[in-house]
């Protein structure tokens, strides 16, 4: 029989990995929603696939999860407050917040983000108290900047190494 480690103790061993900072985006049927994500990472390249993962009880799941399509907003290091406003509960997370409709699939895309990811859903993966959402890219975009991290509980920016 094993143990388990402790809920606290589990998350403080995470705060330790740094991580990008991500914006999940997607049209739900009363209009965009969003949710600001550190779940994220590349899964294939052939074909090309990412996966996010989102919290069942996350105000914005079932929108997401059901959508047909989603869009990836890598946020850049001046992008603290979005990040912050798309994490809140209750406030409507697109307030203020500069976006347009991407041609290709049709989801919010953050103006000014490092990155924009565009997918369709292509399969969803319950684990724990996540969804796993996987997303064939369709398209992508690159812009100027530095990343927004995420590291002890904190948002910062990358350091260079001199």
């Amino acid at each position: 029989m094993s143990a388990s480690i402790a809920s606290a103790a589990f998350r403080d061993a995470l705060a330790q990995f740094a991580s990008g900072v991500t914006i999940v985006t997607a049209q739900g049927a009363s209009g965009p929603v969003g949710f600001t994500a550190t779940g994220f990472t590349s899964v294939s390249l052939s074909p090309p696939l990412i996966l996010v993962c989102i919290n069942k009880t996350a105000s914005a799941h079932d929108a997401v999860t059901s959508a047909d399509h989603f869009g990836v907003n890598i946020l850049d290091e001046k992008q603290t407050w979005v990040a912050l406003q798309f994490a809140r509960s209750g406030v409507d997370r697109f307030s203020g917040v500069p976006t347009r409709i991407s041609d290709r699939a049709g989801v919010p895309l953050i103006d000014g983000a490092l990155a924009h990811i565009e997918c369709r859903n292509h399969a969803r993966h319950i684990a724990g108290d996540h969804t796993i959402l996987f997303g064939e890219v369709l398209s992508g975009a690159v812009g100027a900047g530095r990343p927004l991290l995420h590291f002890a509980r904190q948002f910062g920016s990358l350091l260079p190494i001199t």
